[in-house]
């Protein structure tokens, strides 16, 4: 069973933070944990796994609606709770948390907007596979487009650490993550990311939420997040928020003040 305070609760694995139908009056942010999100209405499947920094139950809450789908602790879980009534205020004192559920948000958009495009092209090829079987057999077949070469992608890193020159200190890279915050610990909402530089920023020049760096077929990208100061830099050449660039084997990265390196691990 949750175990609740005025903030948190604690929901061990296996445990339902809430049922598909239920009344849905707070949102969730997972501090710790693994939350699967699962729709009955398609056979009960997980339609949605997440994990730390991701939030969830917020569009019963906006719209004041039955839950619209149910939510499933795969492991222990420890979440902060924002209740309707209070989630103005909350966002009033920690603009980060705003800019956190707006990009969020967007993201979950984007999805969307491109499975449409992927069922739509689907579809488009069903129809034209229809309309030619239809054609006469002395109908020649329509020639399909030659196919685009694709531009060779960046070279794979492979396992890799992210090392801090001056203290000595290693950031292991689990090659099973695709997605890594770095940043420092935000005192709120106490969720740590995944790369914790603050204590390394004795100036606190390090945003709670700097950067993201990701992981795609052994290829590390770095990524600024919206909201961040005092710039996010690559071998000395500061990113533009939300580009995704390309890193390799000794690239040097700084996070405001703090200076890592990527090397092999």
């Amino acid at each position: 069973m949750a175990k609740a305070n005025d903030l948190y609760i604690e929901v061990p694995a296996g445990q339902w933070v809430f049922r598909e139908g239920e009344p849905g009056a707070e949102m969730f942010i997972i501090e710790s944990g693994t939350v699967e999100i699962r729709r009955s209405a398609r056979g009960d499947v997980t339609i949605a796994t997440l994990e730390s920094g991701d939030f969830f139950g917020d569009m019963a809450m906006l719209e004041d609606q039955p839950r619209f789908a149910s939510a499933l602790a795969r492991t222990d879980c420890r979440l902060l709770r924002i209740q309707r009534a209070a989630f103005a205020d909350l966002l009033r004192q920690n603009v980060e948390i705003a800019v956190r559920i707006m990009r969020k948000l967007a993201a979950r958009h984007r999805r969307a907007e491109q499975r449409a495009a992927e069922l739509q092209a689907a579809l488009d090829q069903l129809r034209g596979a229809a309309a030619t079987a239809a054609k006469p057999a002395t109908e020649p077949a329509v020639r399909p487009p030659r196919p685009v070469t694709p531009l060779p992608p960046p070279s794979a890193v492979g396992p890799a650490v992210l090392v801090h020159a001056a203290s000595g200190q290693r950031f292991a890279l689990d090659p099973a993550r695709t997605e890594f915050l770095i940043g420092r610990t935000d005192p709120v909402t106490g969720i740590t990311p995944e790369i914790n530089l603050g204590p390394l920023d004795a100036s606190r020049s390090l945003s709670r939420r700097h950067a993201k760096l990701l992981s795609e077929g052994g290829i590390y990208f770095l990524r600024e997040e919206v909201g961040t100061a005092n710039g996010t830099f690559v071998n000395g050449q500061r990113l533009a928020t939300g580009a995704t660039v390309p890193l390799k084997t000794g690239d040097r990265l700084k996070f405001g003040a703090v200076e890592i390196e990527l090397v092999a691990a």
